[in-house]
């Protein structure tokens, strides 16, 4: 009897049904697209690129891609790219990526190439010498799958390809590969610190031929690595890192500033600061014992007797 009464409620309860429908994304990760861009890409290049997007991410349409570069219609070579993106607007408007209306998926013909202008506004790219971490002057905005860019400082550009929010905290990551001008046309992977490790929150400083590799943990649980070039290779030179714990309920974030020498780290200086609300601003913390244990660092026990006489330096 109980059978009969639930198969009859199933029956007459068509929103029980559609809940459990799932809404399938046309592009899965299985479908392969075809792509190709219309301009001579760094003066000399013809791109194709051949496509397999899963939808349902953030950004929409992102997946594994090979790249392949040509002069004319003659191939050169190929590289891989793991997180390939278009912007939206550009996959919107040839069809590609369409908002699904009342749940319905959208079919796309897979026999056609699909062509793009590599050289329009939608393809933003952020200057990685702009000396400022990424995250404070553009955020994720970048929208340019590759480009070519003198990342080294060997006056030779290199060919970096875009990773979308495949970097921390969903940001997007880089990978260089570097041409190999010897036996023409052919691009090498990188794969030394740092340039196996940057990402849009590295920062390059072509004056100073330096670049910083920032890692964000958290508020207070971050470390920055500041590679140089020197003698034609990238050595680390310093390394600040940042941790915290807890005083009187406050947290209180710990910076410490090490000298990189032959591998091995050199404390240069250390402070301790907190977060005052009713301020709006850091206010650094004294330690009574921190000229003591910091004897032979000149610059932090100068600021700490500074801190000691005056308490608080604000």
């Amino acid at each position: 009897m109980k059978y009969i009464i639930l198969l009859a409620f199933l029956s007459i309860n068509p929103v029980t049904q559609a809940e459990e429908t799932e809404w399938m994304p046309f592009f899965d990760g299985s479908k392969t697209i075809h792509l190709r861009f219309t301009d001579v890409i760094d003066d000399k290049y013809n791109v194709n690129v051949v496509w397999m997007p899963r939808d349902g991410e953030g950004p929409r349409l992102v997946g594994p891609a090979i790249i392949t570069f040509l002069k004319g219609s003659s191939y050169l070579f190929s590289v891989t790219a793991n997180n390939f993106h278009l912007p939206f607007y550009e996959l919107k408007e040839r069809g590609i990526l369409e908002v699904e209306a009342d749940g319905q998926a959208y079919e796309v013909d897979l026999t056609k190439v699909y062509s793009f202008e590599y050289s329009s506004d939608s393809f933003n790219k952020i200057l990685l010498m702009s000396n400022t971490h990424k995250y404070e002057a553009s955020g994720s905005r970048e929208q340019v799958p590759f480009f070519f860019e003198d990342v080294d400082f060997d006056g030779k550009d290199e060919l970096v390809i875009v990773d979308f929010n495949a970097g921390q905290r969903g940001y997007n990551e880089y990978t260089v590969y570097k041409s190999n001008y010897k036996y023409g046309n052919m691009y090498n992977l990188v794969n030394t610190e740092p340039f196996s490790i940057i990402d849009q929150l590295s920062t390059f400083n072509k004056q100073h031929r330096t670049i910083d590799v920032f890692s964000s943990g958290g508020a207070c649980t971050n470390s920055n690595e500041k590679f140089k070039l020197i003698d034609g290779k990238y050595i680390a030179i310093e390394l600040t890192e940042w941790d915290y714990y807890v005083r009187d309920g406050v947290s209180v974030c710990v910076e410490s500033i090490y000298t990189v020498a032959n591998e091995k780290r050199i404390l240069k200086s250390k402070s301790e600061s907190y977060w005052d609300t009713n301020q709006s601003k850091w206010i650094e913390v004294c330690d009574e014992n921190a000229a003591t244990q910091s004897k032979g660092y000149l610059e932090f026990v100068m600021r700490n007797e500074v801190c000691l006489a005056g308490g608080l330096l604000e």
